[in-house]
């Protein structure tokens, strides 16, 4: 415990200011009973516990009958209406079942056979046993010195200066244990005893009063709780709206942007495609104009080129040909036309014939008299 020594010579003048004492059974008492009254008084007094004690006591058969009580039954023969009333009962049945699994009865008997320090493990080691009503039956039982300190002598030494405020029971209790004398220790007990009979309203006062701003500042803790929690929803509904329009925002600019690319892209797409067709409108033109000027070339070369092969074919050949195309347009007309070219041929034919002939004799004509002429004039 901290400040062992202001505490401890604190604790000696408030021993010493204490005169008054209660009454301790005999070291002769059945353990059980010191056991029992002892369980009775934990945050309690020793008058209400010796009042309970009697209450049982009346209405039980034997020890057994009290182990073999439910706990209601227990708090509610005893008398109890405190709030300890059920947890102080159950932890009584709960050391009588314990004895009697231990010791196939409900004694305490047998433990007196063991050493000091066995004795002190096992009645410490009772299942539900106080270390209160331990130290109580240890000290007035089987004079091994231990100061019972519960809630109520913990609180008086520390509204004294005699404990610090954060020590626990325990530690209140081994330092009473190690600043007092092992042959005063039942004389502690009773005058410490004594000053929680005195003190005990005060002490529950205290309690409720304590309890009141507990669960006042417990209620406050709660209302402030949920105005945090509503504003903390508050805020992240906000928080959510915000993110949603934040995601709505960036979709809608993300939609435009796409919305953009893919105008950008048809709009790249049809340039490139009224590129092509321009590319090959200019391509089909340039073919035209190459087959414009191929065409102008080619009869000429095509005629001369005729011409050489009319001339390089023998004349039997050419007449053959001549025939065959002849042949061939005639079996394409019928039969009057072909008659009729045919006349109209032969006199073509005819006339250019007597044409030909006629021109031929008068150029021969032409040709003789000029000669005639000349031969005449040389004689």
């Amino acid at each position: 415990m901290k400040n062992a020594a202001a505490h401890a010579k604190k604790l000696t003048s408030v021993l010493k200011g204490l005169k008054k004492k209660v009454e301790l059974p005999d070291s002769d008492t059945d353990p059980l009973e010191v056991l029992t009254i002892a369980m009775l008084a934990w945050e309690s007094t020793s008058d209400k516990a010796r009042a309970m004690y009697v209450r049982l006591i009346e209405g039980t058969v034997d020890w057994n009958d009290l182990r073999v009580c439910m706990p209601e039954e227990i708090a509610s023969l005893a008398g109890d209406k405190s709030p300890e009333a059920l947890e102080r009962a159950t932890r009584l049945k709960m050391v009588l079942r314990d004895v009697y699994l231990r010791h196939h009865e409900v004694t305490l008997s047998p433990e007196f056979a063991g050493r000091k320090r066995e004795i002190k493990s096992s009645i410490s080691a009772l299942d539900g046993l106080v270390p209160y009503a331990a130290s109580r039956v240890l000290t007035l039982c089987f004079d091994i010195p231990q100061v019972p300190v519960d809630s109520q002598v913990r609180e008086l030494l520390i509204e004294s200066g005699a404990a610090d405020e954060e020590a626990t029971e325990e530690e209140v209790a081994s330092f009473i244990n190690k600043s007092v004398k092992p042959d005063h220790a039942a004389d502690v007990h009773a005058r410490l005893q004594a000053w929680v009979d005195s003190d005990h309203e005060k002490l529950q006062a205290a309690r409720r009063k304590n309890e009141q701003l507990q669960r006042r500042a417990a209620k406050k803790r709660r209302a402030k709780s949920q105005s945090d929690r509503a504003t903390r929803q508050v805020q992240r509904a906000k928080a959510l709206e915000v993110s949603r329009k934040a995601a709505e925002e960036k979709a809608r600019l993300r939609a435009i942007r796409k919305a953009e690319a893919e105008a950008k892209a048809a709009a790249a797409a049809e340039a490139k495609e009224a590129a092509e067709k321009a590319a090959k409108l200019a391509a089909k033109k340039a073919a035209r104009k190459k087959a414009t000027k191929k065409a102008a070339k080619k009869p000429v070369a095509k005629g001369t080129a005729a011409k050489k092969k009319a001339a390089k074919k023998p004349v039997a050949k050419r007449a053959a040909t001549k025939k065959k195309t002849t042949k061939k347009k005639a079996a394409k007309k019928p039969v009057a036309k072909r008659t009729a070219t045919k006349k109209k041929t032969t006199k073509k034919k005819v006339a250019k014939r007597t044409a030909t002939k006629k021109k031929a004799t008068k150029k021969k004509v032409a040709k003789r008299t000029p000669a005639r002429k000349k031969s005449s004039r040389q004689r």
